[in-house]
């Protein structure tokens, strides 16, 4: 009677193992077979590109196109309320924006979030700049200029004729943003 019992218990094993191991192989293949490429390029790849075109609404919900500062140097900044250091570096981009207006420098916000929340930060804040609005349509946006991993904040820097020519994932300094800003004004 324990020949049965001991002889259905192998099976069971030998199937569990089997399963596995055919699990295991196709993980393997998949993980190791080649990966379309994504349709986003990577920030190294922007530089010295011009700058893609979009259209978001702002904070009255009224589209607004980046053509609006055609001539201006751009520091587009791709933020969200949630995100601690987004909410950071606003007051030094308020105050850049400020010392730097009279040169032709535009500070530009993307908040990745919905409008309420972005309109009551702003409100609180007073960030001193023009915030555009959208949740998937900013992200879109966000990965065109070489965020395709979603992190925030994101900021890229644009010269007076279009071209992208810095981009930074995460928190930007105001030393920073200095130091590449006077190289465009």
């Amino acid at each position: 009677m324990s020949a049965p019992v001991t002889r259905g218990i192998s099976i069971a094993y030998l199937l569990v193992a089997l399963v596995a191991a055919l699990a295991g192989l196709s993980i393997y293949q998949w993980s190791s077979a080649p990966q379309p490429a994504t349709s986003s390029q990577g920030p190294q790849d922007l530089l010295g590109a011009p700058r893609p075109a979009f259209s978001l609404p702002d904070l009255d919900g009224w589209p607004v196109s980046i053509n609006r500062w055609d001539g201006k140097v751009i520091l587009l900044n791709f933020w969200a309320t949630w995100c601690p250091p987004c909410r950071e570096e606003m007051p030094d981009f308020a105050q850049t924006q400020k010392e730097y207006r009279a040169r032709g420098f535009q500070v530009i916000g993307v908040a990745l979030d919905r409008p309420r929340p972005v309109a009551e930060f702003i409100k609180e804040v007073g960030a001193g700049y023009p915030q555009l609005i959208g949740r998937e349509n900013a992200m879109a946006v966000a990965d065109r200029y070489g965020n395709a991993y979603g992190g925030l904040p994101h900021s890229v820097l644009i010269d007076r004729d279009g071209i992208i020519r810095f981009i930074k994932a995460g928190r930007l300094s105001r030393r920073e943003l200095i130091d590449e800003l006077l190289q465009l004004l």
